[in-house]
């Protein structure tokens, strides 16, 4: 965590960030789209893989268009992610930050495709989905701070910088993200048969509440770390706003943090009064992806320390 980057020993190209950056996006955009599947209860929608039926193009239904469009958008993400990676290497090799991530997400794309070929042929056990949602939001954790850091590096081309977690404020967002990370993969562990908790479900506003006499002891203790994390929130969102004049742009992240949170809460909220309409769960989905995101940006920005050479 505290290893050097010294950005002056190799400019990052406006091209090699910009890559960083769509990258990431495509990441977030992934992740979305498999909590998507999971939502509408679509992903095994295609009883093959990695053809749908037998085919090169699914058949005109709403279930395996959805899933031929996750595969076709993992398969863009991965390219994405190797052409980090090389770039990493050849570019920006002693930039370790920015070189390292993509090699190690190369890595996570591989055994999240073999993960996804597995559900389709055999089905996955509650652990193993467990480790393939962890490994998926890692691959996002990991192409959002390269992202965030070249964006960091091209912006101030002159500086030594680390990520160093010794401030009360960014210990709290540190330990914040954990806590988010533990919820968020724990969920497919408890959640049995309800995909609104299962599939990044939050679930201090989720069904149980409404069931809380019948959790199971770790579906309440998932719940208690729930309730923990969304205090953390308030917490990373009370520290950023007293630091807004010291720290500018970790308020600015953290700032999206909070919108991102409130909105899917929101979501979520209309998701059970109006009976779980199709439109309210890719929004959800699509929220909790960019909120994910979001956070690890806003825990490389507040662990970045910037020395001037």
């Amino acid at each position: 965590m505290g290893q050097k980057s010294t950005v002056a020993e190799t400019p990052i190209a406006t091209w090699q960030r910009d890559l960083l950056v769509v990258t990431a996006i495509f990441t977030v955009l992934l992740v979305g789209m498999g909590g998507i599947l999971c939502m509408t209860q679509n992903i095994r929608a295609c009883p093959d893989w990695p053809g749908c039926f037998g085919r090169v193009i699914p058949p005109p239904e709403t279930g395996p268009i959805l899933e031929y469009t996750h595969r076709v958008l993992a398969a863009l993400t991965g390219l994405l992610v190797l052409a980090s990676a090389i770039t990493g290497l050849v570019r920006t090799r002693r930039l370790y930050w920015i070189s390292l991530p993509p090699l190690v997400a190369v890595m996570l794309v591989v055994e999240v495709s073999y993960f996804g070929a597995v559900i389709v042929l055999r089905g996955l056990s509650a652990g193993w989905s467990a480790v393939d949602m962890g490994s998926a939001l890692l691959v996002v954790a990991l192409m959002v701070a390269a992202a965030v850091i070249a964006s960091i590096g091209y912006n101030n081309p002159h500086l030594h910088s680390r990520l160093a977690y010794h401030s009360p404020s960014s210990r709290l967002v540190l330990v914040t993200a954990i806590i988010v990370y533990a919820v968020l993969v724990s969920g497919v562990l408890v959640a049995g048969t309800d995909p609104l908790v299962g599939c990044l479900g939050w679930p201090i506003y989720g069904p149980a509440l409404q069931q809380a006499g019948s959790l199971s002891p770790w579906q309440a203790a998932r719940l208690a770390l729930s309730v923990v994390g969304a205090g953390m929130i308030v917490g990373v969102m009370v520290q950023a706003w007293h630091s807004r004049g010291e720290k500018p742009e970790v308020y600015r992240f953290a700032l999206r943090v909070g919108i991102a949170f409130l909105v899917e809460a929101l979501l979520q909220v209309l998701i059970l009064a109006f009976r779980t309409p199709t439109i309210l769960l890719v929004a959800y989905t699509i929220t909790a992806a960019a909120f994910w995101g979001l956070l690890v940006a806003l825990l490389v920005r507040s662990g970045w320390v910037e020395q001037p050479s």
